[in-house]
């Protein structure tokens, strides 16, 4: 065999060392926006609602009862008049007792009683709209909760609900203005700094998010969703190095979910971090369950570094489990047996990769590797037939048709391993360094074809 030839093995061996796992797509768990129902409350705008001259001196008998929170006996005192002989101030006080003893049906009636003498009452539109809130009507609380805003609500608490309504019903765009709002009235406010921050990531409105996420971790460094919200505007910006220092910083402040700690995991994977990778896994192997299909993905990082040791603990940690799947279970074949060729050990690397294909067919990744072992054992017909059968996977596609022309070359094939590279290029054009392979098996090839002549 001439250095031409020799030359080929070695650049094909290089194209295969640049197989690696594939990134993926991630998506942390955050804190969710919820709706906060304000606590009950006898004060009124005296330009909504003004009481009757005959009723002050109920008022004030309902007044010393209501600063004792007895809502009964308010309820039971109104109970003697009928609606119609109150006034809407007294009536608002009929209705916000039977809320705050949620009796939710009485409530809602008299509401919509004083909304017929009053259909611009500011106070009664808020609070029909927590009640139907409260009731999962939400497509009342938002028309409610409009109304009172278009009728000069400039509570804060109403603004963000109707933020929080916008944002699940009709999408973050909806949300941001009423969340705006409810921020700017109340910037202390974590509920609508949240509502707000929300609203921004999920319209993807990125640079904004960014700024008002420094201006809160400012004020409190101490707030984990920030860090975390932050990581996942990162991870959606395509920035891992920068989501991965958030979220390093979030898991200083306590423990993280268990899903944003397998993603936390799998990014220092990506960036072959591994000593970091290892030692988040052995911290916290003890304190979550980890299922073996959360952890497959780590095991195809590890051997593509060859860090066989680190594989070889992660088995330990499913081996003999009763919840294994045949998929799992011939995943964990496979890596045994990737880390006994590792180790020299061809003959029960063999055993293994049978083993990992009986109890998975079309285990894509044993069939390449036993394919590269059949080949290194020069059992070429053997080698061949797994090569074409890892060559119906897209994933290891360009792989096998690679050690498949290798396997060419090995037994002196160059027309055949010549035409498939062809193949190669005209699927994947651009395979680093194909044309130069190509040209090289040309050469032999024109060379094979003038020694015949």
């Amino acid at each position: 065999m001439n250095l031409k030839r020799a030359g080929v093995f070695s650049l094909i061996a290089l194209l295969m060392a640049g197989f690696k796992a594939h990134t993926q797509d991630y998506q942390l768990e955050l804190e969710p926006v919820r709706f906060v129902l304000p606590a009950y409350s006898e004060q009124y705008s005296d330009r909504e609602v003004t009481l009757a001259p005959d009723e002050y001196e109920l008022a004030e008998k309902l007044k010393s009862l209501l600063s004792r929170k007895d809502f009964k006996k308010v309820s039971e005192e109104l109970a003697t008049f009928y609606n119609i002989e109150l006034s809407p101030a007294l009536l608002m006080i009929k209705a916000q007792v039977h809320f705050s003893l949620k009796e939710y049906n009485n409530a809602e009636k008299v509401y919509k009683f004083v909304l017929k003498r009053k259909p611009q009452l500011v106070r009664a539109h808020e609070d029909l709209g927590q009640l139907y809130l409260i009731n999962e009507d939400f497509e009342k609380a938002q028309i409610h909760f409009s109304n009172a805003i278009a009728y000069g609500s400039n509570s804060a608490m109403i603004h963000g609900q109707l933020g929080y309504l916008n944002l699940h019903k009709n999408g973050a765009f909806s949300a941001l203005y009423a969340y705006q709002k409810a921020y700017s009235l109340e910037p202390e406010n974590e509920q609508w700094q949240q509502g707000l921050l929300t609203s921004l990531v999920k319209a993807k409105m990125f640079p904004s998010a960014l700024a008002l996420l420094s201006e809160l971790i400012t004020k409190n460094k101490q707030n984990q969703s920030y860090w975390l919200t932050k990581a996942a505007i990162h991870l959606e910006t395509q920035q891992s190095d920068k989501a991965l220092t958030s979220l390093e910083y979030a898991l200083l402040l306590g423990d993280l979910s268990h899903q944003n700690l397998l993603i936390m995991i799998n990014l220092h994977f990506e960036q072959s971090q591994y000593d970091r990778a290892i030692a988040l896994l052995k911290a916290n192997v003890s304190k979550q369950t980890l299922e073996f299909s959360d952890v497959r993905s780590y095991l195809y990082w590890l051997n593509s570094a060859n860090r066989w040791e680190d594989s070889e603990w992660l088995l330990q940690q499913f081996i003999g489990s009763d919840a294994l799947t045949h998929i799992d279970k011939s995943t964990i074949a496979y890596t045994q047996a990737q880390i006994l060729e590792a180790n020299g050990k061809l003959v029960e690397a063999d055993k293994l990769y049978k083993e990992a294909l009986h109890n998975n067919a079309n285990n894509e990744q044993a069939l390449l590797s036993y394919a590269h072992l059949l080949l290194q054992q020069k059992d070429y017909i053997a080698a061949e037939q797994m090569f074409l059968r890892s060559e119906a996977f897209n994933s290891v596609n360009l792989h096998a048709m690679l050690g498949r022309a290798q396997l060419y070359i090995n037994t002196d094939d160059i027309q055949s391993a010549y035409s498939l590279l062809l193949d190669v290029k005209n699927k994947y054009p651009d395979t680093q360094g194909i044309q130069n392979k190509i040209d090289i098996l040309a050469n032999i090839v024109s060379v094979q074809d003038a020694n015949n002549l």
